[in-house]
């Protein structure tokens, strides 16, 4: 029989896992990045494919795990992004791309950094859970080094507006949706030990993650910044 040992945060498992998911996600784009556009769409489609199978094999997790069935509905923020990256593979809409930049590396990287699950390795979970978050950065670095793809600063200002307009949505399907519904963590903190814990009970944390929330696209921008001014002031 297989043992299972407890999840540790930061432990060999887990580092490994998160050098294997960074390295993965950005050696494969680095291998198209120069193969001609039919190799490069079918590349992208094929990604999709693969975040789209993981959405799907994510919510009969739902049901094989016990957990309450609203977590087969793909609302977090990282399914979100999921599905805003996948969008942007086949149709090549900026938006999208936008949505999946921002939201993807700010929550699907803290979400491999720090999960929000309690589960055990190599427990089945595990490996889903990695895969999903991981294929999300896959698509956003395959759309920036392959597709040559990057935000403005004007697009950071319209993710925000967009995701205050989400978060107020989500808060209300929360609601509507009854208890087990706790979509973006609106609701209540995750079950898991994060930096949430240090925050005011919902939904009055809200007056703090919401602005760090608002910081962190800026500090994921802040790169692109820096170098836009320093090939302006080189011209």
């Amino acid at each position: 029989m297989m043992e299972f040992t407890p999840f540790q945060m930061f432990g060999p498992q887990h580092m490994l896992t998160i050098f294997a998911t960074f390295g993965i996600a950005l050696i494969v784009p680095y291998y198209f990045k120069n193969s001609d556009e039919e190799t490069k769409k079918i590349a992208g489609i094929s990604i999709s494919v693969i975040i789209a199978y993981q959405l799907i094999t994510q919510a009969f997790t739902t049901f094989t795990f016990n957990l309450p069935w609203q977590e087969a509905l793909p609302l977090h923020m990282c399914d979100m992004s999921a599905m805003a990256i996948m969008i942007y593979l086949f149709n090549r809409k900026k938006v999208f791309f936008n949505c999946a930049f921002f939201w993807g590396l700010g929550g699907a990287s803290m979400a491999i950094l720090t999960p929000d699950v309690l589960f055990e390795f190599p427990e089945q979970q595990y490996l889903p859970f990695f895969v999903i978050h991981g294929s999300i950065l896959l698509g956003v670095f395959y759309a920036c080094i392959v597709l040559n793809q990057r935000p403005f600063l004007a697009d950071v200002h319209k993710v925000i507006f967009i995701t205050i307009i989400c978060m107020g949505i989500i808060y209300v399907l929360n609601l509507l949706l009854g208890e087990g519904a706790n979509f973006w963590y609106l609701l209540k903190k995750p079950e898991a030990g994060s930096i949430m814990d240090v925050f005011p009970e919902p939904p009055f944390h809200l007056l703090i993650t919401t602005p760090i929330g608002i910081v962190l696209f800026y500090l994921i921008y802040s790169p692109l910044l820096i170098k836009d001014l320093l090939a302006k002031r080189a011209a």
